[in-house]
């Protein structure tokens, strides 16, 4: 699957790269030097954020054509590799432009591109005729953004969008998008709430590395609207709950060819850990991941029942737990709050109040930074 530039073109004529960039950005030059190798046919390798070809040796390599390589952490932390062909990026491109329409997607880009939530902003300006300004995601609170975010798109993770919500330029700012992609990670009900308060043209979606990215897209006037979830499934892609315990398992038309050591074959299932809901209308809601259950003493505990009673005290702006290692207990339930100034006896006390006791975290931090990854995943 040829890109939108013709191999023909210049090397240095890059059709999808804003001109107000700065030509010196090292995730231009990068991206730039990328697309160059992806033309001429190699492999490569996007996790170490530096342009890197990989030789064909490897077994999950054997692939004709263009092979691109990502580091996924997933919920739990774990690092592993994805491959991706060419192909499955043009049906996520495609499913994408079904939904929004065919216009050309143009970004504005603040995600890493050695993540394929930031990588895939650009290609899907190459493919749709789009251009892309990058920029880190601390400038959308500059007054001169508001013109450069008009009829653009923009994606984001929650605990990004939490920090600019903060700001009434940046908010002023992100009216202006044409739309704001969030996922990596689910929306918690109060951001929800304050991204409908301030009018923000959110587009709440799911999907993962492995399905290059998003496969449900919830509208922005549906969000505003009041409606809670990830939207529907798009064309590229099929979801179904498995088994007793309700986990999500994708179909799609951008699955990976390869996990490795396990390679994907045309039409099987990814089976993920994430729980989920589906209603009638064919509207989805992550309800949880199976891998961030905390095993404590011999007891369950989820992390996100705790996060979101641990909300719905109104005295913090951010929660997350994580299960930490313990001789004693195996695991133990550890919340870590924001901010640092907050009052901790009196947000133990409310939540005690509003968590079973196996549910109940048994350490408590307060800090001015959750231990997030840059793209709103728990640190391992």
């Amino acid at each position: 699957m040829a890109f939108a530039m013709n191999k023909t073109e210049s090397m240095c004529d890059h059709p999808w790269v804003d001109p107000q960039n700065d030509p010196a950005d090292p995730r231009l030059l990068f991206a730039k030097a990328m697309v160059e190798l992806l033309q001429e046919g190699h492999c490569v390798d996007f996790s170490s954020g530096k342009p890197f070809v990989m030789d064909r040796d490897e077994p999950f390599l054997s692939n004709k054509g263009s092979l691109l390589s990502f580091q996924t952490g997933g919920t739990s932390g774990k690092p592993s590799q994805v491959i991706h062909s060419l192909d499955n990026l043009f049906h996520a491109v495609k499913g994408l432009q079904e939904k929004i329409g065919s216009d050309p997607i143009s970004s504005v880009c603040c995600l890493p591109l050695h993540h394929l939530g930031g990588w895939m902003q650009v290609h899907r300006a190459m493919k749709t005729q789009g251009t892309v300004f990058f920029c880190s995601y601390h400038d959308l609170v500059r007054d001169t953004f508001a013109l450069k975010l008009k009829g653009r798109w923009l994606s984001l993770v929650p605990t990004q969008l939490h920090k600019l919500i903060k700001s009434a330029q940046a908010l002023e700012n992100l009216r202006s998008a044409r739309g704001i992609f969030v996922g990596g990670a689910g929306i918690t009900p109060r951001l929800s709430a304050l991204c409908r308060q301030e009018e923000l043209p959110v587009w709440p979606t799911y999907g993962m590395t492995e399905t290059a990215g998003m496969v449900t897209l919830l509208s922005s006037d549906e969000f505003l609207q009041g409606r809670e979830g990830v939207g529907q499934v798009l064309s590229h892609a099929k979801l179904s709950l498995t088994g007793q315990d309700g986990k999500i398992g994708v179909k799609c038309q951008s699955l990976c060819v390869s996990k490795p050591p396990r390679q994907f074959h045309p039409g099987e299932c990814l089976q993920t850990e994430d729980y989920g809901e589906v209603d009638e209308d064919g509207y989805w809601r992550i309800s949880g991941r199976a891998d961030r259950i905390i095993v404590s003493g011999g007891e369950n505990l989820d992390p996100e029942i705790a996060e979101r009673a641990i909300m719905e005290t109104g005295l913090v702006e951010e929660c997350v737990v994580v299960g930490i290692k313990n001789e004693e207990w195996g695991q133990l339930a550890r919340a870590y709050l924001t901010p640092a100034s907050v009052n901790l006896s009196e947000v133990k006390r409310l939540a005690k109040s509003l968590l079973p006791g196996a549910g109940y975290p048994k350490e408590w931090i307060a800090t001015d930074k959750l231990p997030l990854t840059e793209m709103g995943k728990t640190k391992s």
